[in-house]
C-alpha cells in the first residue's frame, strides 16, 4: 500500500485474524473433510478450549506475550508458545495489525458495489486482487455480484480508477460509496466464551 509516498506493508492495531472458524459455508473442501460438522466449528484442525481461550486473549491484544498469556490462563509458558505456533502453523490464526485510517491523513476510502460477467472470475480479478489499494474484494448477493473497498490517495485517484474499472470489458455497471466516517471496524470474527 502507498501512504503518503512511502510504501507501507504492515498495518497498525494488532489484531488477530481466526481463518478456519466457520461461520457459514467453508471451502469445499472443508466441508468434504468434515461433512459432518456443525457451523460454529473448526474443521480439520485440533482446537480445544484452550486454543479458544488463547485466540480470545490474543484478540484483545494481539501483541500480548507469551507470559501474559501464561499468568491470565494458569497455564506454562512453554504450553502458550506450542499452542500459538501450532495455531499459527496450522493456519487457524494469523496475528497481523489493521491500519486506522481514520488516524492518519491516508483516510479515503470508497466501497464500490460492481456487476460484472461470469468471465471476471479469472485475470481480471486477480488483476484486482493484487492491486495495493484494494483492501477487500468479495462475491456478494443482490444487485452486483461483487463488492470491494479501494483506498485511495485523492478524489483525481479515485476517478481514475473507477474510470478504468468501467473500461473493462468484464465490468457492466458498478456503484461507488465514499465513507465519510467509520464508526465500527472489527475485522476479525470475535471468539467468545
Amino acid at each position: 500500500m502507498l501512504l503518503n509516498g512511502k510504501v507501507v506493508d504492515f498495518l497498525l492495531e494488532p489484531k488477530i485474524s481466526v481463518r478456519q472458524f466457520e461461520i457459514g459455508a467453508r471451502s469445499d473442501r472443508m466441508m468434504q473433510n468434515n461433512s459432518n460438522s456443525e457451523k460454529g466449528q473448526f474443521h480439520d484442525s485440533n482446537v480445544d478450549a484452550l486454543d479458544l481461550q488463547i485466540i480470545r486473549l490474543l484478540q484483545q491484544d494481539g501483541r500480548m506475550a507469551y507470559s501474559q498469556l501464561s499468568r491470565e490462563l494458569g497455564i506454562p509458558e512453554a504450553t502458550v508458545r506450542y499452542r500459538v505456533k501450532r495455531l499459527v502453523d496450522d493456519e487457524i490464526i494469523t496475528i497481523s495489525a489493521f491500519l486506522n485510517t481514520g488516524k492518519l491523513k491516508y483516510d479515503t476510502v470508497a466501497y464500490l458495489e460492481i456487476e460484472v460477467c461470469t468471465d471476471f472470475y479469472g485475470e481480471f480479478l486477480a488483476e484486482l486482487v493484487a492491486m495495493e489499494n484494494i483492501s477487500y474484494i468479495s462475491a456478494v448477493t443482490g444487485e452486483f455480484n461483487i463488492m470491494l473497498e479501494y483506498i485511495y490517495e485523492s478524489n483525481d485517484d479515485l476517478l481514475r480508477f473507477i474510470t478504468w474499472l468501467k473500461q473493462q470489458p468484464d465490468v457492466k455497471r458498478l456503484n461507488s460509496k465514499v465513507l465519510l466516517k467509520i464508526f465500527k471496524a472489527q475485522y476479525p470474527i470475535r471468539v467468545h466464551d
